[in-house]
Parts: structure tokens; C-alpha cells; sequence
């Protein structure tokens, strides 16, 4: 049976960009996919709330999709997490640095890196990233010092220590703006915050989402509802939604759809006992959920089972699917982004030119129960009816 009606719950990533940015992008990844799946898509006008002390910005705005014999009507509401983002990157970039290497130190003494390797070996190297970016600047300082203390004659070593500070910081400023390397210190940081909570202003943040989340489900007479996070957006999406199902009967209708999900980076710190907590009581409400995966995207956690490693169980309903890149999108698009990780990690949400078992915005506007696609692992490739012959495999 196609669903007629949705309410989507979306929490989107560690980007410090606006709510209504992430609307449009939606509607116009959107617009691109729809052919591919033989949807029409009519959207609604998007329609912003401003972050203000009792409530998170955000936006809503609707998509009727339609195709062969089926029609549905998705309710759309995107939560603006990039304030919580952009209160790090307002930070002087002494600060961010410094808050940056601390929660790298926290995240090596506490024995989480250690768990990475053992959970999935390329997040481990993406943790030692940022440490080969400061070796880099260290060694450009010392040659810098080098350079300046044989070649001056007149204060040497003055001119040294001038060229050492020139190197250390050329190389950060080209990381920074080649390879998000500030970005990526307050990503740890804020990882940090949050696994050990840290941060009095985020928690209370976080519950507000909750709160409105929860208002939302009760109200709802959508046929069904859909939390969606992608990155560290998977978190604030597990987090209402556990929060959900202590005062809700309606979250019996929700499942639950995480991609590029930044889970268990914060799951496997030690300290990150609510966060478990909040997993385990959607797997044992036993609600639809399915995590998608790349090979290609160093950010997620590739080729793990994140409901079985943090709850200690997992059933048929909670579920994995790996999806490439590099199969949905055009050879020369794709090579065009495979060397930009953060582009790569977005591409989750980004529109798709080939049809395949995954694609975001098939899974949040078109006709197919997300139960029937978390237990199978995607999308079928026949839509007429919504009937669902086989399982579209991932190549």
C-alpha cells in the first residue's frame, strides 16, 4: 500500500548555514531526482521561524509527489542545528584551535580513538587528520626557522621565529580553506561537549527540539512519521525521537532514517551514557530504522551495524544499506566531488541521476512505506502499485 501522507522530521548536519538554505536545497536536490523515480513533485512555499530563546529556528514547507497510481503528500520540517555549529565557529581561531586539540586529547586518553580503529579503521584516520595538519605546520615552522636563522645575517634568529610563524600559519590558513580544517576542530569539540554534556545552553537546546518534536508527533494525523538525521544531525534525530516515546503513543507510527550518521563518534566516548540510552529504547520499541552508509564518505562509520554496537542488539527492523556514489551520479559530476570529503558527506543528500535502491528524497516523497524499506534496505525498483517484487541490491 503507497503512503497518502507523511510527516518528515529532519535534522540536518554540522553546517553553519541558515535553515531556509537547507529548505531550498531540499526542494532543488529534489526537483533533480524526481525523474529519475517518475515523480511529479508540487512544493509548497517554505515557510522560516527564527531561532529565538525559547524555540530552534526552523522550516516546513510541503511536497505533493505523484506517479503511476499513487499520490503522496509529505509534510516537511527542518530543524536549524547549525546555530549550535555556528556558536563554535564564532570562536576566535586561538579558541577553536585550542578547543579543537583538547577534545582530540579527550578522545585519545579516553580510549575512543582506540575504538574507532577496532569499529572502523578510516574514521580513525580521519580522527588523525587534523594532527597530521599541525605536523605539517610544524614542519613548515621549522623550516621556516631554518631558512631565516642561515640566510639573515642581521637578527637571525628573529627572523627565524618570523618565518616559522609565516609557515605554521600559511599551511592552517590553506587547510582551512582547502580541507575545513577549523571546521573540523570545532566538529571534535563539539562532539566532546555533547558526550560528556558539557554544555548547559545545548542541552536546554536540544530539549526544546525535543519538546517541539513531540507536539508535532502528537498532533499529526499523517499516516506516517519519518525522523531523518544525516551526520551529527542523526544524533538530534535519535534523541527526539527516544525522547518521543516517552510521551507519545504516536511514535508508534515513526521510524527512523539516519545517513553519513555521525553516531558512533560520539556514541563510543565512554561518557556518552545518555546517548546509548536514547538507542537502546528505540531498539527495543523495535521502530523502523535504517542507516545508510558509504565506502566513499570517510565520516560515516562504513560496514557497521550502529543499533547492535551501541544497544547490544538489533532486529530485522533495524537495519543497514551501503549505497556508491559513484553508481547514482554521472562520471564526471562524481569525480568532480570525490576529493572533497565534506562535499562527498553531503552528497547523501543530494540529488541522484541514476535510480538505485537509495536516494533521500525518493525515500522522503515518494509512495513507499519506510517500514517495508528499512527491513528490506532500500527502495524496490518497481513503484507502480507500490508493490515490492525485489529488493534493488547495491553495486
Amino acid at each position: 500500500m503507497a503512503v497518502s501522507s507523511r510527516l518528515v522530521l529532519m535534522f540536518p548536519g554540522f553546517e553553519p548555514i541558515p535553515v531556509g538554505a537547507h529548505c531550498r536545497r531540499f526542494l532543488r536536490e529534489a526537483a533533480k531526482t524526481a525523474p529519475v523515480y517518475g515523480m511529479t513533485l508540487k512544493p509548497s512555499e517554505i515557510a522560516t521561524e527564527p531561532a529565538a530563546e525559547a524555540r530552534l529556528g526552523m522550516g516546513s514547507f510541503r511536497v505533493s509527489a505523484s506517479g503511476d497510481d499513487w499520490a503522496t503528500e509529505s509534510e516537511i520540517v527542518v530543524y536549524g542545528l547549525g546555530e549550535l555549529s555556528e556558536s563554535y565557529a564564532a570562536r576566535n581561531p586561538v579558541s577553536r584551535l585550542a578547543g579543537g586539540l583538547v577534545a582530540l586529547v579527550d578522545f585519545i586518553a579516553t580510549g575512543t580513538f582506540f575504538r574507532y580503529l577496532r569499529t572502523g579503521i578510516r574514521y580513525g584516520l580521519f580522527f588523525i587528520f587534523p594532527l597530521l595538519v599541525l605536523a605539517g605546520a610544524a614542519i613548515a615552522a621549522w623550516l621556516g626557522y631554518l631558512l631565516g636563522t642561515s640566510f639573515f645575517t642581521v637578527a637571525p634568529h628573529m627572523a627565524g621565529w618570523l618565518l616559522a610563524a609565516i609557515g605554521f600559519l600559511l599551511v592552517l590558513a590553506c587547510a582551512t580553506r582547502k580541507l575545513h580544517f577549523l571546521l573540523v576542530m570545532d566538529d571534535w569539540a563539539f562532539a566532546r561537549d555533547l558526550a560528556r554534556g558539557r554544555r548547559p545552553d545545548i542541552e536546554a537546546r536540544f530539549a526544546l527540539l525535543s519538546a517541539d518534536v513531540s507536539r508535532r508527533v502528537g498532533a499529526t494525523k499523517a499516516e506516517e512519521i519519518l525522523f531523518c538525521g544525516h551526520s551529527f544531525g542523526a544524533i538530534a534525530a535519535i534523541m527526539a525521537l527516544a525522547d518521543g516515546l516517552k510521551v507519545t503513543e504516536a511514535t508508534d507510527r515513526a521510524g527512523l532514517l539516519t545517513v553519513g550518521s555521525s553516531l558512533l563518534k560520539i556514541a563510543l566516548h565512554p561518557a556518552a551514557k545518555r546517548l546509548g540510552s536514547a538507542v537502546k529504547s528505540i531498539v527495543v520499541a523495535d521502530r523502523p530504522w535504517l542507516d545508510v552508509q558509504s565506502v566513499t564518505d570517510i565520516l560515516n562509520f562504513y560496514g557497521t551495524n550502529p543499533a547492535e554496537l551501541v544497544a547490544g542488539q538489533a532486529g530485522p527492523n533495524q537495519n543497514t544499506t551501503k549505497v556508491r556514489f559513484r553508481n547514482q551520479m554521472e562520471p564526471a559530476n562524481y569525480h568532480a566531488i570525490r576529493r572533497d570529503f565534506f562535499r562527498v558527506h553531503r552528497q547523501f543528500v543530494f540529488a541522484v541521476e541514476r535510480r538505485s535502491h537509495y536516494s533521500y528524497h525518493a525515500i522522503l516523497c515518494g509512495p513507499q512505506p519506510f517500514a517495508d524499506i528499512a527491513r528490506r534496505g532500500g527502495l524496490t525498483e518497481e513503484w507502480s502499485g507500490v508493490a515490492a517484487p525485489a529488493q534493488v541490491q547495491a553495486k
